[in-house]
């Protein structure tokens, strides 16, 4: 998981190579020493370490197998992952006292210094979720530290200061990279922002802003890469071009507000009509429109043409200003890449445009092919 990861997923990913380092540990330190305590002590306490080792081993695949993702999926396992370092630091706070040997300085020091590295080892992984690391360390480190004190000599106290020392230091080192982890998480949630809210001013430039579909610039690019898909698949492309009848004097008439709600109308009405994934409707202009229909013949486009243009026509948009149906009405060019005409994408574009021209020149309110 990369930076984008909330902490706690990073931590679960990590925690296989910790569990399997504590088992490796605690197996090693009860080799070493065998003698320090009674054999049945011996085997209790690693028994325990197994136990809270595997506890920890089922709640991580019970993780991965929820696989969380909103924020109180992610405090829940939270705690549980902090209650299995608290185990674990239970555990090993009881070797401090269960494996101390009373009369061997060399067992005590090794056991000392076991305590010290689990500690040392836990931070990178405990410190970035919550107090994780403190509620491992405090119960790891206490017991042993108590021990050497209790003992009562000059040696004995010194090394039980230095074991106390030690542990502070660390739990300050750990709260520093805790608050740095935390900027990180802090850093992540804005970098999370900034690409939503890139991929949203993304999405807006594409979008025409009064009628809410696509504008010319996806129109072009959307036009372009089905274009090198037709070519690639042997496929056929066709497009659309549909401008409203007389639209300059139904502003005239109606006023600029009533244009716009016009087009929002119209546009929607096209945008919904469209019943194909691939298929694109898009406003180039003022009151001219683009349809791309991707695997699309000639004969197929001018159905869907027709099929719009009826759409509209069901609308009964009144429009006084007009003498061809005294209601709001389309007229609608149609080309197609299996016109001999046609051999590149802005050809596709002009054979459209002519077959429009076509359209209005017969009368509007009319679907016009272009010539093949």
């Amino acid at each position: 998981m990369g930076i984008l990861s909330p902490p706690i997923a990073r931590s679960f990913q990590q925690l296989p190579i910790s569990l399997i380092v504590n088992l490796v540990n605690g197996l090693i330190l009860s080799v070493v020493l065998w003698d320090a305590a009674s054999a049945p002590v011996q085997l209790i306490w690693l028994l325990l370490l197994i136990a809270v080792t595997g506890a920890r081993f089922l709640t991580l695949r019970a993780y991965r197998k929820a696989a969380p993702s909103t924020a109180s999926d992610h405090a829940a396992w939270t705690r549980h992952f902090v209650v299995g370092a608290c185990a674990a630091g239970v555990v090993w706070g009881a070797s401090g006292v269960l494996l101390f040997h009373p009369s061997s300085l060399p067992h005590q020091v090794v056991l000392a210094f076991v305590l010290g590295g689990m500690m040392a080892g836990a931070m990178p992984l405990l410190s970035s979720v919550g107090h994780a690391y403190w509620y491992f360390a405090i119960p790891a480190v206490l017991p042993i530290s108590l021990r050497m004190l209790y003992v009562g000599d000059t040696i004995h106290q010194i090394m039980g200061l230095m074991i106390a020392i030690f542990a502070i230091a660390m739990l300050a080192s750990s709260a520093q990279v805790h608050r740095l982890f935390r900027d990180l998480e802090r850093l992540r949630r804005e970098l999370i922002s900034s690409m939503e809210l890139g991929n949203a001013l993304e999405n807006l430039v594409r979008l025409d802003a009064l009628t809410g579909i696509p504008n010319r610039r996806l129109f072009e690019e959307e036009l372009n890469k089905e274009w090198g898909r037709m070519e690639r698949d042997k496929e056929t492309l066709s497009v659309i071009i549909a401008d409203i009848d007389h639209f300059k004097e139904y502003n005239d008439f109606y006023g600029h507000p009533a244009g716009d709600t016009c087009l929002v109308k119209v546009a929607q009405t096209m945008h919904l009509a469209l019943s194909r994934p691939g298929d694109v409707v898009a406003r180039i202009g003022g009151e001219e429109f683009a349809f791309l229909l991707p695997r699309t013949n000639l004969h197929g486009a001018i159905a869907v043409a027709e099929q719009i243009r009826e759409h509209i026509l069901a609308l009964h948009l009144p429009h006084e200003a007009t003498t061809v149906a005294k209601q709001v009405t389309l007229s609608f060019g149609v080309s197609s890449s299996d016109s001999g005409l046609v051999s590149s994408p802005a050809d596709l574009i002009c054979a459209s445009d002519v077959a429009l021209y076509e359209a209005k020149h017969r009368g509007r309110n009319q679907v016009a092919p272009t010539a093949t």
